[in-house]
């Protein structure tokens, strides 16, 4: 069966920076492809691509990026271009603007969403 989720298929796709699971992070990360974070990380993230936060990980971030999976754990609000998907093992505390949004079941978040139709998040 055709995978037809666009940003699963970005993922298998992506030559994609892994920041493993013993490495803590204190400031801002800006960068500019994908990146998947298994670690801690606290600041503020910037980012033009794909992010993706596994179960293992920890944030504490604002985060501005184009697209963001989250498998894990998120504290802070979140601004993306095109899509944020919250995936059924994630938690989340701040509020996300984003013009596409999944919220998985079995999914946590508390906070509030701000969409529009046009195709550009809300800012």
């Amino acid at each position: 069966m055709a995978n037809t989720n666009p940003l699963v298929s970005s993922i298998e796709e992506a030559n994609i920076t892994i920041l493993p699971d013993d490495i803590r992070i204190n400031g801002t990360m800006t960068f500019k492809h994908s990146l998947m974070i298994k670690g801690i990380l606290e600041g503020e993230i910037i980012s033009e691509g794909l992010l993706v936060v596994v179960p293992t990980a920890k944030v504490t971030a604002k985060i501005s990026t184009k697209n963001l999976i989250s498998h894990g754990e998120i504290q802070g609000d979140v601004t993306a271009t095109e899509q944020v998907v919250l995936k059924e093992t994630a938690i989340h505390t701040g509020n996300i603007k984003a013009p596409k949004i999944i919220v998985e079941s079995g999914s946590l978040l508390n906070g509030s969403i701000s969409m529009n139709g046009n195709g550009s998040a809300v800012m």
